[in-house]
């Protein structure tokens, strides 16, 4: 509404006799104008010869950016590329136009919509030639698969390493992951790349760290003129500020002001909606499944609650931590930096101590449980977080495939071959870390996959989910998570949930407030008791 675009404070320059003249300022923002027009015409408003001026330029940006705003949006464009492996969907063609009249653009689509692709077919249309992609270490073989089957015509290879300064060998296509970008840098400069392609940029959401830093001096050697794009269903992990050093590595956070004007301007009651629509205005395609593939079956997620087997010691552990926790500040943000830092982080490995404990005292139930599912003779992907939890499953269930992070990246690309391969009694169940399956693979064979353990933030769920639940699915998707009823699990899950509101506030344009996951259920813990879980039906 208006009261977001409104400054409770603004005052107009120009101090008269006539009312109008102290009454609050609307801010000069283009998203705000058709709801702007509607109050005019509705209420009848007389407007001031000057400020009639401003609104009129206002209203040309909007209907500047309109068009923009629309085609990131789009199920459908007219583009055609020669070159191609395949033949893209509507909606890919749509993508694709929006990046090759922004140049430097999230690619944000929902996961299993095929962003690969489309950013595949950007660089083919633009001839941007040489390129770099950047991408997890596990992804790698994945991206030159798509690059063999869509762009056969083009030279690709992958580094391995980090190198000893000799030249990188000449090629269309070089891909590498994020761990040996630091070490790679100069010899990557001396290509002369017109595009650089970061797959899962949310890797890039921390300006601090070594990996971000390194992307942003990569995407420094791209011309102006070239194409920076980042690959992410999930550019918000946490809080909207995320997005800034994101937005550095494209070239694009002048569009916002700096980091801390990009603070400052989208705060208020309808922030999260105006960032929304001036990403969309500037550098962010994004469309979710229901909006185009209509043929891909809807995804549900089911919580099943299991028992503990070791109640009493759990009980005891978590009324210690209750206690330990209310003899603490509640609100770290008053206390200096260091010292929250640290409390913040004993509070974490304190939680996720009772959180592995609840997931030991589950695990009989829960093995019960696939034992079961697998009794259907359907195939079931099962992530689990820690290695005691997965080495458990595996222990129980010796023929089951796995993809897990002490796995090495050919052994995880066969056990992904097998398990999309014909059935087969070997292929049934695949054991995955949410860590090194969670993102970029497809396990489309399955309709159905069960979570052991909850992560702290639900982007890693949503991905996870959706290795079953993209293109190429052909059943609808179930998504199963197995929690400990009354327990740390239950408390979580209410969190992830109210978490996924507020990530949506932004990549799909929601009003929701935020508080982080770790600060609400120390608040829970402390005060306010548990929302039983419902079971199955």
């Amino acid at each position: 509404g208006l009261r977001g675009a409104l400054h409770p404070s603004a005052q107009p320059r120009r101090r008269g006799s006539r009312e109008h003249a102290r009454l609050p300022a609307i801010r000069a923002d283009p998203f705000c104008v058709p709801e702007l027009d509607r109050f005019l015409a509705e209420r009848g408003v007389w407007i001031d010869p000057q400020a009639l001026t401003l609104l009129q330029e206002i209203r040309e940006r909007h209907a500047a950016a309109a068009g923009l705003v629309e085609l990131s949006a789009a199920t459908d464009a007219p583009l055609e590329i020669a070159g191609l492996g395949g033949e893209l969907k509507p909606f890919q063609r749509a993508g694709v136009s929006y990046l090759l009249a922004q140049r430097r653009a999230f690619l944000a689509d929902e996961q299993g919509l095929g962003k690969t692709i489309e950013a595949l077919a950007t660089l083919e249309s633009a001839q941007a030639y040489p390129a770099i992609v950047v991408c997890p270490a596990s992804l790698k073989l994945n991206w030159l698969r798509e690059l063999e089957r869509w762009l056969p015509q083009r030279s690709a290879q992958a580094l391995r390493g980090n190198g000893s300064g000799e030249e990188i060998a000449a090629a269309d296509i070089t891909v590498l992951n994020y761990d040996i970008l630091a070490p790679r840098l100069q010899e990557l400069a001396r290509i002369g790349a017109q595009a650089l392609v970061l797959d899962e940029a949310h890797y890039c959401k921390n300006a601090a760290a070594k990996r971000t830093q390194a992307v942003q001096r990569l995407a420094g050697e791209i011309p102006r003129e070239g194409f920076v794009l980042a690959l992410t269903g999930t550019p918000v992990v946490n809080r909207p500020t995320e997005l800034i050093s994101q937005l550095r590595i494209l070239g694009r956070l002048e569009d916002f002001g700096s980091g801390a004007q990009f603070g400052e301007r989208f705060r208020g009651h309808d922030a999260h909606l105006r960032l929304h629509w001036h990403l969309r205005a500037r550098c962010f395609v994004r469309r979710l499944k229901e909006d185009v593939l209509k043929q891909l079956p809807a995804k549900t997620r089911a919580v099943v609650p299991v028992e503990l087997d070791n109640e009493g010691e759990y009980r005891h552990a978590e009324r210690d931590l209750i206690g330990w926790l209310r003899s603490q500040p509640l609100d770290l943000g008053e206390l200096d930096a260091k010292v929250a830092a640290a409390m913040r982080a004993e509070r974490l490995v304190r939680l996720n101590a009772l959180k592995v404990l609840a997931a030991r005292g589950k695990l009989h139930a829960a093995l019960t449980w696939i034992h079961d599912f697998c009794s259907s003779g359907e195939r079931l992907v099962v992530f689990a977080h820690h290695r005691e939890m997965q080495r458990a499953v595996l222990e129980h269930f010796p023929a089951a495939l796995h993809i897990l992070g002490s796995d090495s990246h050919a052994a995880r690309d066969a056990a992904l071959e097998a398990f999309q391969g014909p059935d087969d009694a070997s292929n049934q169940l695949i054991v995955c870390s949410i860590e090194a399956a969670g993102h970029g693979l497809t396990l489309t064979r399955s309709s159905n996959v069960a979570f052991l353990e909850l992560d702290w933030t639900p982007a890693k769920h949503d991905q996870a989910e959706d290795r079953c639940h993209r293109i190429g699915q052909q059943d609808a998707v179930n998504a199963y998570y197995l929690l400990a009823a009354g327990t740390i699990d239950e408390t979580i899950s209410t969190l992830l949930e109210r978490k996924r509101a507020v990530i949506g506030a932004v990549t799909d344009g929601r009003e929701q407030d935020e508080e982080g996951v770790l600060d609400a259920l120390v608040r829970e813990l402390r005060g306010v008791p548990y929302r039983h879980l419902r079971a199955v039906a």
